[in-house]
């Protein structure tokens, strides 16, 4: 898809305001791509980070092909109009292509701005294997799943809490009994790891076609790399976020080579470059998709110095946020009693991983608060 295609789509999001705004965006591809469809990748590239830089919401990502935008898939809810762009800078350089543009965006009075809070829950990486390991024999990759989990952990860092990367594979089994399951998984992560949030996932397809030795010489042979994750609430059993994610790219390294993807020469291959925007997409997912949830911590236990609760500065949290109370009560496994009440708690004191609350108000000095019960923002 050209990227004149791309630019309809998007003037068909919102109607036209009195005034734009410009927006300054940069974008990259490998040149081993092809000239032409580099700079169309670095293009739409730019042109996505500016409408995200607008107050977008990108939720999923469009199939790409040959290291190409491809496909209807892409979905942004956008703050404002993308109306004009211009080119400031164009590089090639080091096997790159590096562009800056400025894009001419008109806002929208009418969208709700995104959230924009600070909490940042706890979020747990769980390690992404291989669904169908002999695909990894081309090249001896077999170690991808850990390099991958490895390079997300990397991208996901600026924009979430992320506090455990597990060595092996953790997930929900939702057939068992009772919608949405037991949350097997994600209720051994609240117990044992203290994070809120599980993000686990399959790469299901990193196939090639083997090809005759004609085309490994003159040609680099094209290689599909397909991950499919899941994002979770280990409070609530909410998926939050479930995507399937998937890119071809040429796959330059010869037929025997064992090519090593824990090293950079592999992430700056034309395969290699290619999974990393793609990471670096689902990173911006995982992003918007805990962006807007409210804060809820546990009480570990009250004293004369005020409530414990198990939220610091690490999770966003800071003096002066308030906080109503939830009585939990566990019926039996996957099986919860909860009751809200008005009553409202004030940080005092914020640490790295817990905090100290004390009552707001008359009904908040009065209630009875036991280890167990949860205290939810108020925004």
């Amino acid at each position: 898809m050209s990227i004149k295609a791309l630019l309809p789509s998007f003037f068909l999001l919102l109607p036209l305001a009195a005034h734009a705004d410009w927006y300054q965006a940069e974008g990259s591809a490998p040149l081993s791509l092809g000239a032409e469809t580099a700079r169309q990748q670095a293009l739409e590239q730019a042109l996505t980070d500016a409408l995200l830089q607008a107050g977008a919401s990108l939720t999923t990502v469009q199939s790409v092909t040959n290291g190409a935008l491809s496909g209807q898939q892409i979905d942004i809810a956008a703050q404002g109009e993308l109306m004009d762009y211009v080119i400031l800078d164009e590089q090639h350089s080091q096997g790159q292509l590096r562009l800056t543009l400025r894009a001419d965006i008109w806002p929208d009075g009418d969208v709700q701005p995104q959230c924009a809070g600070r909490y940042r829950p706890g979020l747990t990486l769980s390690r992404f294997p291989l669904l169908h390991p002999e695909q990894g024999q081309i090249g001896q990759i077999y170690e991808l799943g850990v390099a991958v989990t490895a390079r997300l952990a990397q991208h996901l860092t600026p924009g979430v809490n992320l506090m455990t990367q597990l060595p092996h594979r953790l997930t929900t089994d939702y057939q068992l009994p009772r919608s949405p399951g037991l949350r097997q998984g994600s209720d051994v992560l609240a117990q044992q790891q203290q994070s809120r949030l599980l993000l686990s996932g399959v790469i299901d397809d990193i196939s090639m076609n083997k090809g005759n030795w004609v085309k490994w010489r003159f040609t680099n042979m094209p290689r599909q790399f397909g991950l499919s994750i899941t994002l979770e609430d280990s409070l609530t059993g909410e998926r939050l976020l479930q995507q399937h994610y998937q890119t071809i790219s040429p796959w330059s390294f010869s037929k025997h080579a064992r090519v090593k993807v824990h090293e950079q020469s592999f992430w700056q291959s034309a395969y290699g470059q290619s999974v990393d925007q793609l990471l670096l997409r689902i990173a911006r997912d995982v992003t918007n998709a805990q962006s807007c949830m409210k804060a809820i911590g546990h009480i570990l236990q009250q004293s004369e110095e005020g409530i414990l609760m198990d939220l610091g500065r690490q999770a966003g949290i800071q003096p002066g946020d308030r906080f109503t109370l939830v009585h939990r009560r566990q019926l039996q496994p996957g099986y919860y009693s909860e009751t809200s009440s008005k009553a409202q708690f004030v940080v005092q004191q914020s640490h790295t991983d817990y905090s100290l609350l004390a009552p707001a108000d008359n009904e908040a000095r009065q209630i009875n608060i036991t280890p167990g019960d949860m205290l939810t923002s108020v925004k």
